[in-house]
């Protein structure tokens, strides 16, 4: 039993030293192989119906009239609008676009401010904070009272982060028809 272990011993100090002495550095990298056999294709999968076009976040109204105007009979008159999403940073960094279908004009929709071409009224919006746009109309010879009662109006919230992707200021959107913002968002009209 003595051989057998000293031979047993002696293996392994030999297989020991052929696995320590040996690197991969040692010797030249070998042929690559030949490329495996390639897998069928599977079946091309049923195509998604198409979603439906956006507006890149851009919130417009239904056209409205006001309830009641404040300063009727004067020559000067206002409604305020709730605008749940004129928010502090739209006003920061957006921009808010108004306009106007004037009684008399029949379906002619102007973006505000607007003269009534005459030059006697002027109609314009403000924003007088989060979530309100005033909407005004002023008799610019003040010499008689105003009533503003049978006209229409809309507005056009766009968030700051649609006017950066888009390249614009809100500038650009006040120059442009309403026809103009109406298509470049995709918005009915």
């Amino acid at each position: 039993m003595g051989t057998k272990l000293s031979f047993f011993k002696f293996g392994l100090l030999i297989v020991s030293i052929v696995l320590t002495s040996c690197s991969a550095e040692d010797g030249a990298d070998g042929a690559t192989g030949l490329q495996g056999l390639q897998g069928t294709a599977g079946a091309d999968g049923a195509d998604g119906e198409d979603g439906q076009d956006g507006n890149a976040n851009v919130i417009y109204s239904d056209w409205f009239q006001p309830n009641a105007w404040t300063g009727g009979g004067t020559a000067f008159a206002f409604f305020d609008q709730a605008a749940i999403d004129l928010t502090q940073e739209v006003i920061d960094q957006g921009a808010v676009l108004a306009y106007a279908k004037l009684s008399g004009d029949g379906t002619n929709v102007r973006p505000l401010p607007a003269d009534t071409g005459s030059g006697l009224f002027l109609w314009n919006y403000l924003i007088t904070g989060v979530e309100n746009i005033r909407f005004t109309v002023t008799r610019t010879d003040a010499t008689s009272n105003v009533n503003p009662t049978g006209n229409q109006f809309r507005y056009v919230i766009i968030p700051g982060g649609v006017l950066a992707s888009k390249g614009f200021t809100s500038g650009d959107f006040r120059k442009m028809s309403y026809e103009e913002v109406m298509d470049h968002f995709g918005l009915e009209y």
